[in-house]
């Protein structure tokens, strides 16, 4: 039995190495690349149904892979480039970054997306004109019929002390509502859109007990046991809990 154990433990330990290490595959099957082939565009068109919505909201905002595809399609133009930039660091700064780092990241947006030439500068320090700052908001600047000079004046005015969370909302709900238009229509029928359906296809596969590779038991419960398991596709180490039916129904009754 202490034999069994040193075994099942090196080889777990071996699939994590695998998995974290620089290799080729990564700890994927050697079919890796069968399990992840995409469907042919025509008809992956099917998986548009899958939406409960064919929204921006749905397609876009709440799909990880829809967010990182929809970001690639508006890399292609710079006015989508810029508004699209400026709604993840907006996200970023209201929902992720430390406190003691909300103001920076504050007056960074402000530089880089909403203002022309002066950077906003901390309370106890002068403002000043930097060339190399001025080259760099034109080049991510929103256009300017997104821009109410009224609520940029605000938000100058809130940089100069403690910066609320939510003082560019305004803002991002005008851009989000700008990109959720013309610019998400042109999205479904780009080839970006095609390739999130294609992963739709790849999140509908049915998994069987050959999806994962199995190694030793992590803990048992009173229905079952939790086992490291390995996808044989992507090479990712997940914990797999194995419930036994029997048990759990003649407890019940």
């Amino acid at each position: 039995m202490e034999l069994e154990n040193i075994v099942a433990n090196t080889v777990y330990l071996k699939a994590r190495e695998a998995a974290d290490g620089e290799g080729k595959r990564k700890g994927r099957s050697r079919k890796w690349k069968t399990l992840m082939k995409f469907g042919e565009e025509v008809e992956v068109q099917i998986y548009r149904k899958e939406f409960p919505e064919l929204n921006y909201d749905h397609v876009v905002s709440k799909s990880p892979i829809g967010r990182l595809l929809f970001t690639d399609f508006c890399n292609e133009l710079d006015e989508l480039r810029c508004c699209n930039k400026f709604l993840n660091d907006v996200d970023n700064y209201e929902k992720l970054a430390p406190e003691e780092q909300r103001l920076s990241l504050a007056q960074k947006i402000y530089s880089e997306c909403l203002c022309d030439e002066i950077t906003v500068q901390p309370a106890d320090s002068e403002c000043h004109i930097d060339t190399d700052v001025r080259s760099v908001k034109a080049d991510s600047k929103l256009p300017d019929h997104l821009i109410d000079v009224s609520k940029v004046k605000e938000v100058e005015e809130k940089l100069l002390g403690e910066s609320p969370r939510y003082i560019y909302s305004q803002t991002a709900s005008a851009v989000r509502d700008y990109l959720s238009g013309e610019p998400f229509s042109q999205y479904l029928e780009s080839k970006y859109f095609t390739r999130q359906l294609q992963w739709k296809q790849l999140e509908k596969k049915p998994i069987g007990k050959h999806t994962f590779r199995h190694y030793r038991v992590l803990g048992k419960g009173g229905f079952g046991e939790v086992c490291a398991t390995q996808s044989r596709a992507s090479g990712k180490m997940y914990a797999e809990k194995k419930l036994n039916k029997k048990r759990i129904k003649k407890e019940k009754s």
